[in-house]
């Protein structure tokens, strides 16, 4: 029979699981493994020795853990010029994960280094298992799909396309830190797996030519890279890190046809905006929204519209500035959207919120905690990847079980 203490962490490593299957294919499973987060944490509660108010006095000694929960204050604190109630309950319920989530994680059961590592590899099968299945469906459907990318469009997958790029650029980060720490789960073969799995999901991530993805990953790998050649003092590695930056995206463009075709479309898109034509054109969409989210801002700049206002004053602006534009769009970046919600108050509050876990006891010093935050800063400069389900589930779960395992001694 298994012990109360077993049993508890056999749920919290069930609940990861589902939250890492879920996030690949689906949102159920990410749905139930909050729930599954927030039991987990109440019977770890139940069953230490600590009292309550000892290890509540215990979680506000982490600041980088509680700051979580100003994402959630900012839309929260907007209630006294609500006109949308809709919207701006539903932005409260988006963000709520960041208010519950890290209480849950402080409160669940510490993972020994090995478990923890053995998450991160189920993460690259499902990842390896999910892109294979894509580039299957791609080689039977070819035409096709090279159709919709001429267009603009993303490949088919089982998610969205931006979120999942993501996940695969993580991925990379994963498989490299997994074979860097010498991980396998029983032969050291393994490894050589591993390997393969982190190059296949770095040539999978061109071949889907999500841009978005591409950039984060090779910001990724440049500010990881550049940091161990600082630390090292192995200085010739910065100009190697530089120099694949540059030429793998050129290979990449005379060798997967795919990515030759999204780059021809950004291309083809710049002409069209340049003379003028930018009626359902990607980039110039996304151009707009900036140019939205801009004039929102500066038209109240201390407090903002409003969080729960935002959706409105977007559709008043694009009424009025552009009203030939061919759907209306939130502004395509995260610190653009904080801002003319919630004004320079709202962003300031929202820069603490990003910035403080990376830089709290340097946790920048963590190879894979440091790749992942700047993969997903990197989203938020181009999606406001934080207004919706699964850009929270990633950020919360990569950040915060980030945090836990190094500031509680598992690393």
């Amino acid at each position: 029979m298994f012990q109360a203490s077993q049993l508890r962490f056999y749920f919290t490593y069930l609940s990861c699981l589902a939250l890492l299957i879920g996030l690949v294919v689906s949102p159920y499973l990410q749905s139930m493994s909050l729930f599954g987060f927030a039991i987990a944490a109440v019977w770890e509660s139940i069953a230490t020795s600590e009292t309550l108010a000892e290890r509540w006095k215990a979680f506000w000694r982490r600041p980088d853990l509680w700051v979580f929960g100003l994402h959630f204050a900012i839309v929260l604190l907007g209630f006294w010029t609500v006109q949308d109630m809709d919207f701006w309950l539903e932005r409260l319920r988006i963000k709520l994960p960041f208010l519950i989530l890290p209480l849950a994680f402080f409160f669940m059961p510490q993972f020994p280094q090995r478990q923890y590592f053995s998450l991160l590899y189920v993460l690259i099968i499902v990842l390896s298992i999910t892109s294979l299945g894509i580039l299957i469906n791609y080689s039977l459907d070819y035409e096709n799909i090279q159709l919709l990318i001429k267009q603009g469009q993303a490949m088919p997958m089982p998610t969205n396309h931006i979120r999942f790029s993501l996940l695969l650029a993580i991925g990379v980060l994963v498989a490299g830190y997994l074979y860097w720490q010498g991980y396998y789960f029983k032969s050291e073969q393994e490894r050589k797996w591993i390997a393969g799995m982190g190059l296949f999901l770095f040539g999978f991530i061109h071949l889907l030519s999500v841009r978005s993805g591409i950039a984060a990953l090779y910001l990724a790998l440049l500010v990881v890279g550049l940091r161990y050649a600082w630390v090292t003092r192995k200085y010739w590695l910065a100009l190697g890190v530089i120099g694949a930056m540059v030429a793998l995206p050129v290979l990449g463009y005379f060798v997967l046809p795919s990515f030759k075709m999204k780059v021809d479309y950004a291309l083809y898109d710049l002409r069209m905006r340049q003379s003028g034509h930018t009626e359902m054109l990607s980039d110039s969409e996304r151009i707009t929204t900036l140019k939205v989210g801009w004039k929102i801002f500066k038209a109240a700049p201390l407090l903002g519209v409003g969080a729960g206002n935002l959706d409105q004053a977007v559709h008043a602006q694009y009424a009025a500035h552009h009203p030939n534009a061919a759907r209306v769009m939130m502004p395509h970046n995260q610190f653009l959207y904080v801002a003319a919600g919630s004004g320079v108050v709202g962003l300031l509050l929202f820069c603490v919120a990003i910035f403080l876990p990376i830089f709290y006891q340097r946790n920048y010093q963590d190879e894979l905690f440091l790749g992942t935050f700047v993969v997903l800063l990197a989203s938020l400069l181009v999606e406001a990847t934080l207004e919706n389900a699964m850009g929270v589930a990633l950020a919360s779960y990569f950040w915060l079980w980030g945090l836990k395992q190094r500031v509680e001694g598992a690393l």
